[in-house]
């Protein structure tokens, strides 16, 4: 049996850490929730973009996030990180950036109800550019096997160099520790981005990210990295980076109904405050 894909789009205009359903039709129309098909028990891919409609703030960093919600979800909201976007600015503003991003394809085993409605929602972390784009597409099947949650936090990295910072900040802005289900064994895969909003440094840093909770034994991995070159003359140059979250398998025993607890640390030049956003799937 073949696979369903519903796609839905959002030209934000809403303040950082505040999220807005996308509500829009490809073809401009306004189709609302989407009603999973009826013989379908699971979202097993969420195709997404995430980029800027406006133009762009000069020197600002934010990172994309959506959010699935609605009956359709018998396990409760999901939330991704689907991308960064970091814009820098070196002498008078003349200069022109041309950038493109292909969609971001995550596999996913969330379980789904036919028949129910769900929506999709778009936040934005870091600095307000004017407008943010999400567009995103769910692929629906139909299967048996393990299912997956997925929960998303972020964080703006302040601290200094070599030394770890909770990530703990929901795309909402409040602070909220993740709390597996009982039921949960594994983290399985973490999507990670990182983005800058500095300037005028000559930077370079690598972003190791720490689990760690009840039942489980701590563990680091490395995530990305990020640098910064202003250059040293008059002339003008203007650049804008969409980047694409970074998959990652992993395989990571957990006890379930403990807390999880995310933090990272950056080692290498400071490179002033780095965002960093972090979706860790538990099956």
């Amino acid at each position: 049996m073949g696979k369903d894909y519903i796609t839905r789009h959002l030209i934000s205009t809403s303040a950082t850490a505040t999220y807005a359903a996308l509500n829009t039709g490809s073809d401009g129309s306004a189709p609302g929730s989407i009603k999973v098909p009826q013989h379908r028990n699971r979202i097993s891919a969420v195709i997404a973009t995430f980029g800027v409609d406006s133009t762009v703030g000069l020197d600002v960093g934010l990172i994309g996030v959506i959010k699935l919600s609605g009956k359709a979800l018998p396990t409760g909201d999901q939330e991704f990180v689907v991308g960064a976007l970091f814009s820098q600015e070196d002498g008078t503003s003349v200069g022109i950036s041309v950038t493109t991003r292909r969609a971001i394809r995550i596999p996913t085993r969330i379980a789904c109800t036919g028949g129910n409605e769900m929506t999709i929602s778009g936040s934005y972390s870091g600095t307000d550019t004017g407008s943010q784009a999400f567009s995103v597409t769910l692929e629906f099947s139909t299967g048996g096997g393990s299912t997956a949650n997925y929960y998303t936090r972020l964080d703006s990295m302040g601290q200094a160099t070599a030394t770890f910072n909770p990530v703990d900040t929901t795309a909402e802005g409040t602070t909220s520790t993740i709390v597996t289900e009982k039921s949960a064994k594994r983290i399985t895969n973490i999507i990670s981005a990182v983005t800058l909003n500095a300037a005028g440094v000559v930077t370079g840093a690598s972003y190791t990210l720490k689990l760690s909770g009840t039942g489980m034994t701590e563990q680091e991995i490395v995530v990305g990295s990020t640098a910064y070159e202003a250059g040293g003359g008059t002339t003008t140059d203007t650049d804008i980076l969409l980047a694409e979250p970074n998959l990652q398998h992993v395989d990571i025993d957990i006890t379930g109904g403990n807390s999880l607890v995310l933090a990272a640390a950056y080692l290498g030049t400071d490179p002033g405050t780095p965002f960093i956003g972090i979706t860790v799937e538990i099956e």
